[in-house]
Parts: structure tokens; sequence; C-alpha cells
């Protein structure tokens, strides 16, 4: 399952270097959330879900010039807990290996701008 999860600056850079982070929770494509946006096709659903998580990251910026971080993460179902509306517990912890890439929100932009994982840790420091 694609989930996308909000980050701060402080603990990507943990991730990059343990290779592995325990998170609470994710924004997923739920049952309860596929239900509510039956109009929505796959990619709309994911593309709401990934804005969702762009909004809670603008939250978790280092500063106001530092854009909001989101990575996109491919989980396996034994790491998936319950779920509330468009959010999913997790149950375990995620690996570096489930990371598909990285979305950057800066404010007022409605675009989500996309790093592959291998520009991930370059960029890490532009992204203060």
């Amino acid at each position: 399952m694609r989930a996308y999860l909000p980050i701060s600056h402080a603990d990507l850079s943990s991730f990059l270097t343990s290779q592995s982070l325990e998170a609470q929770e994710v924004f997923a494509a739920t049952e309860f959330y596929v239900n509510e946006n039956l109009d929505c096709d796959d990619e709309e659903i994911e593309y709401l879900l990934s804005v969702s998580a762009g909004e809670k990251a603008l939250e978790l910026r280092s500063s106001m010039t530092a854009p909001g971080l989101v990575l996109a993460i491919e989980l396996d179902n034994s790491q998936c807990g319950q779920s509330v509306e468009n959010i999913l517990t997790l149950m375990a912890p995620i690996t570096w290996s489930q990371v598909q890439c990285a979305l950057l929100i800066y404010p007022d932009d409605d675009e989500l701008v996309w790093f592959a994982t291998q520009e991930i840790a370059p960029e890490l420091v532009n992204w203060i």
C-alpha cells in the first residue's frame, strides 16, 4: 500500500543515517477514504493524499523558507494498523528501502516537487 509520511528535516536526516524510522501514522488510501471519494480514480486519490501530507509537512518545517517534506512509502500489510479517515497507524518501523520518492511542498503553491530516492541525500542540505 502506498502511503505518505510528512517528515521534519531532522527526522529525514536521521532516517537516512539509520535506514529505519519509527513513525506513528501516515496518510493512506484507507477503505473509508476511498469510499468517501468514489468520484476519484486511484491517481486522484494518491494526489489528494500527497497534498494532505504536504499540508501537515508545512507544520514540521525547520524554517519559514524551508519546504514541507513528504516521503512516499510502499508499506507491507504487516505494518498497517488501525485507520481513521485518511490516516493509517503504523505497527512496525519503516525501512529506507520502502521509500519511493520525496515530495516537497512550498507555502501558497499547489505543486509538489518530486525527487527520486537517490536524489534525497545530496539535496537534503538545500531543504533547510
